[in-house]
């Protein structure tokens, strides 16, 4: 109820556990899983393209997966595509299933897909035409209910914008036919670089326009014309300055304030649908009239996670007849909506005055900001060493003191995740994002010098090692 979601579902017993099932987190991220399977059998599948070249030149012949692996993968996927349309066209009824137009062209979609699957089978995978290859963005913008609220937002906005982009066209024609008449072809030949290049003819100077209009050709297409006479300038400045600053301007702003007017119209629709579930619940759940509910029966059927539990209200929680009426039932509803705070574990407690110390230094704010300092300092001393060796090939260079510096980083940042983590403990460590990232990173770094110090050794004058892996370090900034 609180995910804003279509009220229009079977709600027995059963259904309901289906219900929670299918839109659980395990049945989801599989389908996501799902979807990007079949999209990705695009780069394995015959004729393929998967290579670490596109030159054809250097490019050997691609693997060739034998027949019926990618159609196994295929099928399974299709499969699965199946058992999710049916479980949800159940879930809904067939009252609501026929008025879901996204349903039916599911169907259309799995269908068309398992029909050509097995004409490929059948050919031995010999078909040149896949059909199937062109639905299977369908599945992704069937799951995702923000594409379908883009797709409608684009339908509604289509008539809207129409005007403006007739209006373009009209100034792109007219300004085509005014630009082959001033840039005509003269009698002589050096003042013919405007004609020979941009208005040779109409479908040509039509093209160069319509790039104009989105400036990436300004000011190339203007200059053989400038060149000869500035006066021709005023041509291109009256057309970009109507088309590029006015018309393309207003076409942006309608688009914009329909996306945003269809915005607040499905906002204002999950609000409603959500208002509508939680007045079903509360006479779902009644247990003593209309006017009161018992709380302890609330409780017994709301399935909800310790945090909401706790955003309750205590007046409510406290209530000497264990009732509550319509309006606390929704204002508790109203603090499921809010945003969740999220408290970080108890720091670890020490009785050594050293460590006390430290715990307090090294859990302060400004130590984030040394940090970031420090990382700084890694990417200038990276980004100088570049600049000097930009000159030289690789056996020229000296990556003694790249290795050098990238060891003395990276034992800094092995000293600071450790001083963390002492610091606000192992829960309270992980329970940073930043925290999370610097210690992953931190490691990898690790990982990778102990790889490069096995294959080359310890670092010496002259020594030369691929610096690729020491780069990686930008990330701890940049990122």
């Amino acid at each position: 109820m609180t995910c804003y979601r279509s009220i229009n579902h079977r709600v027995d017993a059963n259904s309901l556990r289906l219900y929670r099932w299918y839109y659980s987190r395990l049945w989801q991220w599989g389908l996501g899983l799902t979807i990007a399977v079949v999209l990705m059998l695009a780069f394995i599948e015959r004729p393929s393209s998967f290579s670490y070249t596109s030159d054809p030149r250097f490019r050997p012949p691609p693997w060739e997966p034998p027949c019926g692996l990618t159609e196994g993968i295929e099928i399974v996927c299709l499969i699965i595509f199946a058992i999710d349309l049916t479980t949800k066209s159940y879930l809904i009824g067939w009252d609501e299933f026929r008025k879901c137009k996204w349903l039916i062209v599911y169907i259309l979609a799995v269908s068309a897909s398992v029909i050509d699957w097995t004409l490929t089978l059948s050919m031995f995978c010999d078909q040149n035409l896949r059909v199937r290859r062109l639905i299977r963005p369908f599945f992704l913008l069937q799951n995702s209910s923000l594409m379908k609220k883009t797709l409608k937002c684009i339908k509604r906005t289509l008539p809207e914008i129409a005007s403006v982009i007739l209006l373009l066209a009209l100034h792109l024609c007219l300004f085509t036919m005014i630009g082959m008449l001033l840039f005509a072809k003269g009698e002589v030949r050096s003042h013919n670089g405007e004609w020979e290049t941009y208005f040779r003819d109409l479908p040509t100077s039509l093209s160069s326009l319509l790039v104009l209009l989105t400036t990436a050709n300004n000011p190339d297409v203007m200059i053989p014309a400038y060149s000869l006479n500035r006066g021709y300038s005023i041509f291109f400045i009256l057309f970009s300055g109507f088309g590029t600053y006015f018309l393309m301007n207003l076409l942006t702003a309608i688009i914009y304030n329909q996306f945003r007017g269809y915005l607040l119209m499905s906002v204002q629709a999950s609000i409603l649908r959500r208002r509508l579930g939680v007045r079903a619940a509360f006479e779902v759940m009644s247990c003593q009239g209309l006017q009161c509910k018992s709380l302890e029966h609330v409780d017994k059927h709301l399935n909800i996670t310790p945090f909401e539990c706790a955003c309750f209200p205590v007046s409510l929680q406290q209530l000497s007849d264990g009732f509550i009426q319509w309006e606390a039932f929704r204002s508790l509803f109203d603090e499921l909506d809010k945003d969740r705070i999220k408290v970080h574990p108890p720091k670890p407690e020490y009785n050594s005055p050293l460590l006390q110390r430290l715990q307090l230094v090294f859990s302060h704010y400004y130590v984030m900001i040394v940090g970031n300092a420090v990382a700084l300092a890694n990417v200038m001393c990276i980004c100088t060493i570049l600049v000097l060796d930009s000159e030289k090939s690789i056996a020229e260079r000296d990556d003694y003191y790249m290795e050098v510096i990238n060891c003395f980083f990276i034992l800094y940042y092995l000293m600071e995740m450790s001083l963390k983590i002492l610091a606000f403990g192992w829960r309270g460590y992980l329970s940073y994002r930043n925290n999370i990232f610097d210690g992953l990173l931190t490691v990898c770094l690790l990982l990778l010098q102990i790889t490069i110090f096995a294959t080359y050794r310890l670092p010496f004058p002259k020594w030369l090692v691929s610096s690729l892996w020491s780069y990686f370090s930008l990330n701890k900034y940049i990122l």
